[in-house]
């Protein structure tokens, strides 16, 4: 397991249990005297219809027998002072792909005469983030093309739009939204939005474009 980067079997730590709560979609429900339906479901009323999940709690469990009782006790030291309060990212054992973002607290358990012990709990984003970008880059022409933004992830989440090319000028088409030419330069349009299954883009212009974004999934 790594905490930004703290590798924690290069700092002689054998991980021996961990665990990682699930992500709940917060509920706001409001009981309407005689609504014959049940309690008025308003969890999305403000996100679009969206679900809002709330944070998560990930429990980890190390030891140590390396080394003498003062050399461990620097091993414990070391590992509060360089991870304790510190929001990081953090790669699981099982999902080196992705990451989650926490912040942290570690507690000593024990340091006897031949080995230690440490918890490391950290209150998470619910989200596991994709390492790699999606990068998507396209050439436009004045003839209008169309292609599918993929997001095999959960996360909705908004393009960086990069414009590339002197003079390049490129319109984009996306749903009932036309936006305005973008020229060189990089931008993000805040109603251009990737959900879950992806996204049908139009273009059209002079110039190249890349869109980058990162994938995310509970």
């Amino acid at each position: 397991m790594t905490f930004g980067v703290y590798n924690t079997a290069a700092e002689l730590w054998t991980l021996t249990a961990w665990g990682l709560s699930e992500a709940k979609h917060q509920e706001n429900l409001v009981d309407v005297p005689g609504r014959q339906a049940g309690p008025l479901d308003l969890s999305t009323a403000l996100t679009d219809g969206e679900p809002v999940f709330g944070a998560r709690s990930l429990s980890a469990t190390f030891e140590s027998s390396e080394g003498t009782r003062l050399e461990r006790k620097y091993r414990i030291d070391n590992m509060i002072n360089r991870l304790a309060g510190r929001q990081l990212q953090i790669t699981l054992p099982d999902d080196p792909d992705r990451y989650l973002i926490g912040r942290l607290t570690v507690t000593e358990l024990y340091n006897d005469l031949a080995h230690c012990s440490v918890k490391v709990e950290a209150t998470c984003e619910p989200w596991k983030y994709a390492k790699a970008l999606t990068v998507i880059e396209l050439e436009a022409t004045t003839t209008e093309k169309a292609v599918k933004l993929p997001n095999a992830g959960r996360l909705t989440v908004c393009p960086t739009i990069e414009i590339i090319g002197e003079g390049a000028g490129v319109t984009l088409l996306f749903g009932e939204l036309r936006t305005s030419v973008l020229g060189p330069g990089t931008w993000t349009l805040p109603d251009l939005q990737v959900p879950q299954d992806g996204l049908e883009l139009s273009y059209r212009g002079s110039g190249s474009i890349k869109l980058t974004y990162r994938e995310a999934v509970l």
